[in-house]
């Protein structure tokens, strides 16, 4: 008789494709979807939720994604009333965090975008309360920071989205008002789009979503600021159920009806899509297939929070209602996509060592 071992081999490990609706109001919560391989379709309206010790009681803070790796980046520690400048980095293979290099300076409601590898951080509200032009960029193989050109005005509250490799940033808030630019960043600096074409959103807006599917940018929810019919220089705050979009290239030439060819102006904006059923600001987007879907987000008028999560088709332009979260926060999220294996493989990840008598 003799003893010896084998190496049984292990099970593949399943990855999941998951949609993290991530909590910015300080709950710490994340609630996940699975989606398919592809990210074409939502596998599993099994909502599910993580809690993070590191984003509990911070609120307006920025989140990105570099090569299935997360990044947290400042925001506002409810708890002690201050504006951060810590970041961190998830991994989900590992489940484990990192600290990294602090940003330039503290600040919160900000955005951050990915181009070209790298991590843009523009404007956000600074610790006495203004907002601020800084751009700074994080390059995450070298774990460094890099000053870049400001943006053309103060801005919080605003949103940006990479088409091209080239940055566009819309909307925001700069003191007491909202505004309706929309600026790209090209040439190593901002600067306002084509004078040919109407380079303004068509409103004022603050705390909206913005998001890339095809050549186009969508433009959802948000807070608008209005003159009061009712009280003439006065001002009234709305919530936006509202949807349009900016096609990034469109022709200047139209051909009539006559025998010659007249150049007029075609506007790349379309405002006469159909609106979402409930209004919202602070909701998390993302494209998933050929819809965009639209999560959580919150009512300025009655403080409540919305569950139904809608999704609009670009191909047929219609909005579906398509579930509701049951539980947790989701009154202020933000969507990001991570590959993350399957709990439940846990045992099988490494080889067994396995006796055998002979």
């Amino acid at each position: 008789m003799m003893t010896g071992f084998t190496n049984t081999p292990a099970k593949p490990i399943t990855i999941q494709h998951r949609l993290y609706i991530i909590n910015k109001a300080g709950t710490g919560e994340a609630h996940y979807i699975v989606l398919t391989p592809d990210h074409s379709d939502i596998l599993s309206y099994n909502v599910k939720t993580d809690h993070w010790k590191i984003t509990k009681d911070i609120c307006n803070f920025g989140v990105a994604e570099v090569d299935n790796l997360l990044y947290i980046f400042g925001g506002y520690n409810k708890r002690s009333a201050r504006h951060l400048d810590a970041c961190y980095r998830y991994n989900p293979f590992e489940g484990t965090w990192t600290t990294l290099p602090s940003m330039p300076r503290p600040r919160a409601k900000f955005s951050t975008n990915v181009m070209k590898g790298k991590i843009i951080v523009t404007g956000g509200e600074l610790p006495d309360g203004r907002q601020s032009v800084m751009c700074d960029m994080f390059d995450p193989v070298k774990n460094t920071w890099k000053e870049l050109r400001p943006l053309l005005s103060p801005r919080s509250n605003h949103a940006c989205a990479v088409f091209n490799e080239e940055l566009y940033c819309a909307g925001g808030c700069n003191g007491n008002q909202f505004h309706n630019n929309l600026w790209i960043y090209e040439g190593q600096k901002w600067q306002e789009l084509d004078k040919e074409y109407p380079q303004k959103l068509p409103v004022n807006l603050d705390r909206f979503a913005m998001v890339k599917q095809g050549r186009s940018f969508y433009f959802i929810g948000g807070v608008s600021c209005k003159r009061d019919r009712d009280f003439p220089g006065r001002f009234k705050f709305v919530t936006e159920r509202r949807i349009f979009s900016y096609a990034t290239s469109v022709s200047a030439l139209e051909e009539t009806q006559s025998d010659s060819m007249s150049s007029r102006l075609v506007s790349p904006w379309c405002n006469k899509l159909p609106t979402m059923t409930f209004a919202r600001h602070s909701a998390g987007v993302a494209a998933i297939g050929h819809k965009i879907y639209v999560f959580g987000g919150s009512v300025l008028e009655t403080g409540q929070q919305v569950r139904l999560v809608e999704c609009f088709n670009t191909a047929t332009a219609e909005w579906e209602d398509d579930f509701r979260f049951r539980k947790g926060d989701v009154s202020n999220v933000t969507c990001v996509v991570l590959e993350v294996p399957n709990k439940q493989d846990d045992e099988q990840v490494h080889y067994k060592l396995k006796w055998v008598l002979w």
